[in-house]
């Protein structure tokens, strides 16, 4: 699964610029944000698991690409720039529940709030579906795994 899209071209050099513009504006406005002193905008605790959230979804990346590929929509698959953020959230998600140990009622909650905050109509209830799919298939595969390395400890007499 690929996020980037093919290069992008230009009528004219104008609108070369204009696309220059653009980029370093928003450059601007993030070098701004990401500037502003620590303490009056993060809490040590928030940077603190956003750091490891982040760590962990970098980690497991290539995993639960995998995982993404079984549970999403075929639609997703077949333009997967055009649900970047969707498929951001769904990381995000899976991350927080495999690594972090965080609930996973929680995180599925919050995913379903941050789709229909940022997302489009019918991305809730994917995200929704898609995510207890996973707990579903992972909670099983940690049973399977917990059971069979029950199994495989020798009994000392």
């Amino acid at each position: 699964m690929s996020f980037g899209g093919p290069p992008v071209a230009t009528q004219s050099v104008e609108e070369a610029d204009e696309l220059l513009r653009s980029d370093e504006q928003d450059s601007a406005i993030e070098a701004e944000v990401l500037s502003a002193p620590p303490k009056l905008v993060y809490s040590k605790l928030i940077l603190s698991f956003t750091r490891k959230l982040l760590v962990a979804t970098a980690d497991k990346w290539d995993s639960h690409v995998l995982v993404i590929d079984k549970v999403v929509p075929s639609n997703w698959k077949n333009e997967p720039a055009g649900r970047i953020l969707e498929l951001s959230i769904l990381h995000l998600a899976m991350s927080e529940i495999t690594v972090l140990g965080t609930r996973h009622p929680i995180v599925i909650n919050e995913a379903v709030d941050l789709a229909k905050r940022f997302c489009d109509g019918a991305a809730p209830r994917v995200i929704n579906g898609c995510l207890r799919t996973f707990v579903k298939d992972h909670a099983g595969t940690n049973r399977a795994q917990t059971s069979k390395s029950k199994q495989e400890v020798p009994l000392e007499v």
